[in-house]
């Protein structure tokens, strides 16, 4: 049966969405919904995409949820690519807006069109509709889609079997390569998008996921070049396989065959390298205007060619679901570790990646205890990229990596460099390749991968130290206010005693009374360091004394040490007592991050980065 109207929306706005279809069924609608899935996993099944294809319309509840859910977007691009081959990408879809504001609307086509709220009145949203399906005649199914792109060279890349999130991205790469569609807001433009992220973001499975999304749009095919591999054979495979044989330049030779088929095309050069000249990157475009070109690098400088497509980091739900899916069995704990593993490191997929490898083999709880250790380093890979990337930015670079990575996650502010020398084209050129990034105007920050590979895999510890140092004494110089001399002593004073007790260093074998007895030595220490400061001292040092006693030591203590001394006493008389020395190695491991944590805290009043290695 044809349906007029269907429906598209997320599990969480079933509420609303039945109400609406109540309504357009009231109106004499016919409409199509989902009652029983409503995406309850992350593909849409045959069986939907089949009722999709016998509806005219795609009406979308676009809340703030709608553009995460890939269900949702398949159904979405499959209703504007429809729309598109038709010669108006808003042909097939209507909007319903709950929200205040149109940021999380994408494609801007979409965002810039008119779309009903739910504060205004219903009935003008059931005549915008009526209207709509009148226009018609055909459903979405009987659209022409054309045939599946032939890509070249042979075989085509493709994208990761399980891609994650990049909804936003996606449809921004759509419409750089699309700009006719947009030109009352965007102006137009060359249909160039330069995609371009930190080394490791996922520029290339980006493209390689629109490729596979949106391949429908370029019926005269996908072209994938890699600028690392020798140009002229690359150009010279395009030619034959497009049957341009014969003599001549084999760009003139693939212009001609482009210029006879007159489809569009879509043009990727992967992994063009960072500092090369405008006019040499031009010369990698496209040979003929009907094929959209694409590029992806880490030099954001290339969007002068076209529209920049920045790739961020995957927010933490996305980064935890892409460590999660590369784990064929979860085990007790496994969604924990994959939290406290996209703590550490970001959302950067390809660190993610690295680690989920590591945990196939040892497990994810192994690799998040790991992932400090200098003895088993689970990111070398992602490490010595990262590091070879920075390489054009010499040692000056490396510095204001190691001053940056000093301060985060906080960002840091620009006056600290003055400490640094003539470090202003490094900045340049690191902020360039997304190493660092630019914040509020006068501070900058890194990419959470990018502090933690410098801080324990930097090249020249040493210096490392140094560097740190001076950027944490420049920060407490520069403070609005001073920081009591007391204050600084004692937060020092107990930066020493953390670093060098258990667990901050590994507990290894054995000791674990030595531990807790460490502990409340501890918890005594800085009880008595908070008294000598007075109460005349600024609050910081209170500030951090207070969470490390209350907040981290005294839940652990007054928990574990009765537990261990009722199992030191039962075993007395009893073989079969209860062994809780397990349970409480795995709460000491757990209690590393947090007492790493204060230890930075303390460094940033103490202008001093003792134990900060750890971090």
């Amino acid at each position: 049966m044809a349906h007029d109207v269907f429906l598209s929306y997320c599990r969480s706005d079933t509420t609303p969405a039945e109400a609406l279809a109540a309504e357009l069924r009231a109106r004499g609608l016919r409409v199509f919904q989902d009652e029983v899935g409503v995406h309850r996993f992350d593909s849409v099944s045959r069986t939907i995409l089949a009722e999709l294809g016998r509806s005219r319309l795609l009406l979308a509840y676009y809340s703030q949820t709608y553009p995460t859910r890939r269900a949702c977007q398949q159904e979405l691009i499959t209703a504007f690519l429809a729309g598109q081959r038709e010669g108006d990408p808003l042909r097939r879809v209507l909007v319903v807006n709950p929200e205040r504001g149109t940021g999380h609307i994408e494609p801007i086509e979409l965002r810039d069109a008119r779309f009903w709220s739910p504060s205004a009145e219903l009935r003008h949203l059931t005549e915008a509709v009526t209207r709509k399906v009148d226009e018609l005649p055909t459903t979405i199914g009987a659209v022409d889609h054309g045939h599946v792109p032939l890509s070249l060279p042979a075989p085509g890349h493709r994208p990761p079997p399980r891609f994650v999130g990049r909804t936003a991205e996606l449809w921004r790469l759509h419409s750089a390569l699309h700009p006719q569609s947009a030109t009352l807001t965007e102006g137009g433009g060359e249909p160039v998008a330069v995609v371009h992220g930190v080394g490791g973001i996922g520029t290339s499975s980006l493209v390689a996921e629109y490729a596979r999304q949106f391949g429908a749009t370029f019926p005269g095919g996908v072209f994938w070049l890699s600028a690392g591999d020798p140009w002229p054979e690359q150009l010279t495979a395009i030619a034959e396989a497009l049957g341009a044989n014969g003599n001549g330049h084999a760009a003139d030779r693939v212009a001609l065959a482009l210029d006879r088929s007159r489809e569009p095309s879509l043009w990727v050069v992967d992994g063009v390298p960072a500092g090369l000249e405008l006019d040499e990157v031009r010369r990698l475009l496209s040979p003929h205007p009907t094929a959209a070109s694409v590029l992806t690098t880490t030099d954001a400088g290339y969007a002068e060619l076209g529209t920049g497509v920045p790739v961020p980091e995957l927010p933490a739900a996305q980064a935890i679901k892409l460590v999660l899916n590369q784990v064929e069995t979860l085990a007790p704990g496994d969604r924990e570790s994959a939290h406290k593993l996209v703590d550490a490191v970001g959302g950067h997929p390809g660190a993610l990646l690295d680690l989920a490898g590591s945990a196939r083999s040892a497990g994810l709880d192994s690799v998040r205890r790991r992932l400090f250790s200098r003895d088993w380093p689970v990111l070398e890979a992602t490490a010595k990229r990262l590091l070879a990337e920075v390489d054009a930015a010499g040692d000056a670079g490396l510095d204001v990596l190691r001053a940056v990575a000093a301060f985060a996650p906080e960002p840091m502010p620009l006056p600290v460099l003055d400490g640094l020398g003539p470090v202003g084209l490094a900045v340049d050129r690191l902020a360039r390749q997304s190493v660092v990034r630019l914040v509020g105007g006068g501070a900058l920050e890194v990419p959470a991968v990018v502090a933690h590979v410098i801080r324990h895999s930097d090249p020249d510890p040493a210096r490392h130290e140094r560097v740190s140092a001076a950027a944490l004494a420049g920060r407490r110089e520069r403070d609005d206010f001073a920081v009591d001399e007391r204050e600084r002593a004692a937060a020092f004073r107990v930066q020493v005693e953390l670093a060098h007790r258990v667990p901050v260093r590994p507990l290894g074998g054995g000791g674990l009374r030595e531990a807790i007895s460490s502990l409340h030595s501890i918890f005594a220490f800085t009880r008595e360091q908070l008294r000598e400061c007075g109460p005349d001292s600024s609050q910081r040092f209170g500030e951090v004394a207070e969470r490390l006693m209350e907040e981290v030591l005294r839940p652990f203590l007054s928990e574990w040490h009765p537990a261990l001394r009722r199992y030191e006493d039962r075993t007395q008389f009893d073989d079969t007592a209860w062994d809780p020395t397990a349970e409480l190695r795995n709460a000491l491991d757990a209690l590393r991050e947090p007492l790493l944590a204060v230890i930075r805290d303390l460094s940033r009043i103490s202008g001093n980065p003792h134990g900060t290695r750890y971090l």
